[in-house]
């Protein structure tokens, strides 16, 4: 396949881009679009809501709170939240010192979700476009990132994948933080290549107050500045650990808010679910085998969704695969991929690993580093993309009735 016809530029107003960038991007935002209102119609929710919204149905937890006292917002915005959304909207409405767990959660979906609250006039309805909105606008940009280091068609479909892969298309709908993170790590990476050293260490501090993993994104910076040569060495290494000093601020922030400067991390409410070194030194010594059928949920009242054993599996042993393969690509690249797989695989719940893995935006790239999309690779294309939006529709489904998906 040739994409040469689509080397021309879109313009609109003063905005300027390649219009292959529209097609990953108008894809899935059609995909979004009729996959919330098959959802709002075709499963209920625009007459009888979610099992967030059902006060006889819903966990009795202080954060879910938030989703009975939603105002006159209607049923829709339903269909994007759940789970930890009730934590990022109480935060949004009530602060961080409702909760001690609640500082387990960064600041930045519950500050941008306010910013969009001061023209949509509803927290529920402002995190909700939020969550979808950062859930799309990073798409072209990890498009453009790609073909920095694989061509263009190969990037094309990277990003198709990647995007309509079911734990990245669930989470960058919903209001989580995972739109946020993609957003501002990937835009981040971008205006580092091109040299603009201040703008990516100020969008690196934004991905790292969007989720802690967000502070994956200084590595590459900084391995690539410590290879620098000449007088602007110095000034690169300090400009790419900039977005550390975000964290820094955010716990500083926990302390004077809570009196414990490492509140984020003495949270307790998910000491339930098993990591690596927890299941093997604790766990698997003491159930045997039989743990790892626990692994999925152990504790919580919620059913077990029927890809999350196999998704597990597949988030722990292909990463080493595509990371061999990413050496070939760019090593800055790898450094952040190891760092993001190891960090995942020590400190994240086992059962979140999935969700977790997907987000490691450069292991998408091997996967399609050779691809030349023919006839029968843009068949197979095709029926994956097809297949992904299935899964993600009933992993979708199966969020909002209360499972826990990841």
């Amino acid at each position: 396949m040739s994409i040469g016809f689509l080397e021309e530029d879109f313009s609109f107003w003063k905005i300027k881009f390649p219009k292959r960038l529209l097609i990953p991007f108008l894809l899935l935002l059609i995909a979004k679009i009729a996959g919330s209102i098959f959802i709002y119609y075709g499963t209920g929710v625009a007459v009888n809501g979610t099992f967030w919204s059902d006060p006889t149905r819903v966990f009795a937890w202080e954060q879910n709170k938030v989703f009975l006292n939603a105002g006159n917002a209607g049923r829709w915005p339903f269909v994007f939240v759940g789970w930890d959304s009730a934590w990022y909207l109480s935060i949004m409405t009530r602060g961080y010192t409702f909760s001690p767990q609640a500082y387990t959660f960064s600041p930045g979906l519950p500050l941008f979700g306010n910013l969009f609250n001061f023209l949509l006039r509803s927290p529920i309805v402002s995190i909700a476009v939020c969550g979808f909105v950062f859930g799309v606008l990073w798409v072209p940009l990890f498009q453009l990132l790609a073909e920095q280091y694989v061509s263009k068609q190969a990037a094309l479909t990277s990003t198709l994948l990647m995007a309509f892969s079911p734990f990245v298309f669930v989470f960058t709908t919903v209001s989580y933080t995972e739109g946020l993170v993609l957003f501002f790590s990937t835009s981040a990476w971008l205006l580092f290549q091109k040299r603009k050293r201040i703008s990516a260490s100020a969008l690196g501090a934004l991905a790292v107050l969007s989720r802690v993993t967000g502070a994956l994104v200084v590595l590459p910076m900084l391995y690539s500045s410590m290879k620098d040569k000449g007088k602007d060495k110095i000034r690169n290494v300090l400009l790419s650990i900039v977005p550390f000093f975000a964290l820094v601020a955010w716990y500083v922030y926990g302390f004077f808010s809570s009196g414990d400067l490492l509140a984020p991390v003495h949270t307790t409410e998910w000491a339930g679910l098993y990591t690596v070194p927890s299941f093997l030194l604790f766990d698997l010594p003491q159930k045997g085998l039989s743990a790892f059928t626990a692994i999925p949920l152990q504790n919580w009242p919620a059913s077990q969704f029927w890809l999350t054993p196999v998704a597990i599996a597949a988030a722990v042993f292909i990463p080493p695969i595509l990371m061999y393969k990413i050496k070939n690509v760019n090593s800055e690249l790898l450094v952040y991929s190891i760092a993001g797989y190891t960090g995942i695989l020590i400190l994240g719940a086992i059962v979140s690993f999935p969700r977790f893995i997907s987000i490691l935006f450069p292991l998408w790239l091997p996967l399609t580093a050779n691809l030349s999309l023919n006839k029968k690779h843009m068949t197979l294309l095709g029926a994956v993309l097809v297949v992904f939006f299935v899964i993600s529709i009933n992993m979708w489904i199966s969020f909002l009735g209360g499972q826990f998906v990841a």
